[in-house]
């Protein structure tokens, strides 16, 4: 016999729990369904939400399920992206059959349309839903639809947005410590004009975790972190297509951790920078040290950059970045997917892509430069030193090129190493076959 977990159920309302260990949260009654898509998971119908980027659907659960995805119009192909996760699926005139044994957070492109795709968030299990009656959380139930507007959470606090749970709003810290914002729900940042408030700002802080929730339709950046350390991210879910909706911001930061988040945005995925001083008052000209972005998936849109360092590099160093084991789906822009573009004084150095499939790129492969831009400030330009790719796969109908510039004899980009670095199936072993363009460059090795 089979079993079926009911306890949290009388406890919160608005979550089903079922069995095989699947949690299923009841959407709010005004929230609007897609009108393409229908997703069923264990024979249980999941909602599916609309928004302007994507249809999106998620649950939680523990041990195996079996998801059916039909969409209401003709099949003829599709993509479960990534793809590196081998998800095999089954079509039957409309509806695609899959099953899965662990979580994952995916794209479901039907039709070989990435204008219109389902994205399943398929969660772990939640292992510490705060309490609701502690003064310490602030705690937005499912099934409804909160409107806060702009909230300040001080230490020691905990944010949690319930599964099921819509918040129209935007949340900031400033000089806090030992904060968490948890949950399974969606933020959503639609009340918002163009660059009046990011959903969320994490400033001058420091031992912040955010964890499991969503945002959607970010009208600015969409989580930035500020002068801060020790900053977590952890199965983050971005879904957005907004001007300047960069994903994750780490500004004049260190210690920060991103990992198995996904991120859809239309500006940059992930951007390292410091000295960011046209949206806060503080100082960020703070040197960078220790950033890992790992075990993610990305999707750049039209224009941005996938996996970015720069443009503004005010301070002495930015160092120690590593991007490990991640899966760049798309990125569609003319801009790039491995890009340094280094605007101001900063030596950008000991910087890792290590383990990392791209499966579309369309704009530049590797995107090098030292230049004064329209973002710099520093009146001295930097140095771009010490790059290592290593176990790289390039796939897609498009063969993208490569540039790798420093600015002059005396700031140049010295030591980028390409290993294991395959495009189209073919190795790059050498300026030539790698389609790479270089200038005030040196030590440049392919392995």
């Amino acid at each position: 016999m089979k079993k079926i977990t009911i306890l949290l159920f009388l406890a919160f309302p608005f979550i089903q729990i079922i069995a095989n260990n699947l949690v299923l949260y009841d959407a709010p009654k005004e929230a609007t369904s897609a009108p393409d898509f229908e997703l069923e998971v264990n024979g249980q119908k999941v909602f599916v939400y609309n928004t302007r980027t994507a249809a999106i659907a998620y649950f939680s659960f523990q041990g195996k399920v079996d998801l059916k995805v039909t969409f209401l119009s003709p099949i003829y192909n599709y993509d479960i992206r990534p793809k590196s996760r081998n998800i095999a699926g089954e079509l039957y005139r409309n509806t695609i059959s899959f099953s899965l044994d662990k979580p994952e957070n995916l794209s479901v492109e039907i039709n070989k349309n990435i204008k219109r795709p389902l994205f399943i968030f398929a969660n772990p299990i939640e292992t510490s839903i705060p309490n609701k009656n502690d003064k310490n959380v602030l705690f937005y139930e499912g099934g409804k639809i909160h409107t806060p507007g702009i909230v300040t959470f001080k230490s020691n606090q905990t944010v949690y947005i319930a599964g099921g749970a819509i918040v129209r709003g935007s949340f900031k810290t400033d000089k806090g410590k030992d904060i968490k914002f948890l949950g399974r729900g969606i933020i959503d940042n639609n009340l918002y004009k163009e660059q009046e408030a990011r959903p969320i700002e994490i400033s001058e802080s420091t031992n912040v975790l955010l964890e499991g929730f969503i945002i959607s339709e970010a009208k600015h950046w969409n989580c930035a972190a500020f002068a801060s350390k020790n900053v977590t991210y952890r199965n983050l879910k971005i879904v957005s297509d907004n001007p300047v909706d960069d994903g994750i911001d780490i500004v004049g930061s260190q210690n920060v951790l991103v990992d198995g988040c996904f991120i859809r945005t239309k500006d940059d995925c992930v951007a390292v920078k410091s000295g960011v001083n046209y949206y806060t008052k503080f100082n960020s000209s703070f040197n960078v040290n220790n950033i890992l972005v790992q075990n993610s998936v990305m999707w750049n849109g039209a224009w941005g950059n996938g996996l970015e360092i720069g443009f503004e590099t005010r301070s002495d160093s930015i160092q120690n970045v590593t991007f490990r084991n991640c899966d760049l789906i798309h990125v569609e822009g003319p801009e790039g997917t491995f890009t340094i573009h280094n605007g101001d004084r900063a030596v950008v150095k000991n910087i890792l892509y290590d383990d990392i499939r791209v499966e579309d790129s369309r704009g530049w492969l590797i995107d090098f430069k030292i230049l004064k831009s329209r973002y710099s400030k520093d009146l001295i330009r930097g140095k771009i030193e010490n790059v290592t790719f290593k176990n790289i796969t390039v796939e897609g109908e498009i063969f993208p090129y490569s540039q790798i510039m420093g600015f002059d004899d005396s700031n140049k980009v010295n030591g980028v190493t390409l290993e294991n670095f395959y495009i189209h199936g073919v190795k790059a072993n050498s300026t030539y076959n790698s389609g790479m363009t270089t200038i005030h460059t040196d030590n440049l090795i392919f392995k």
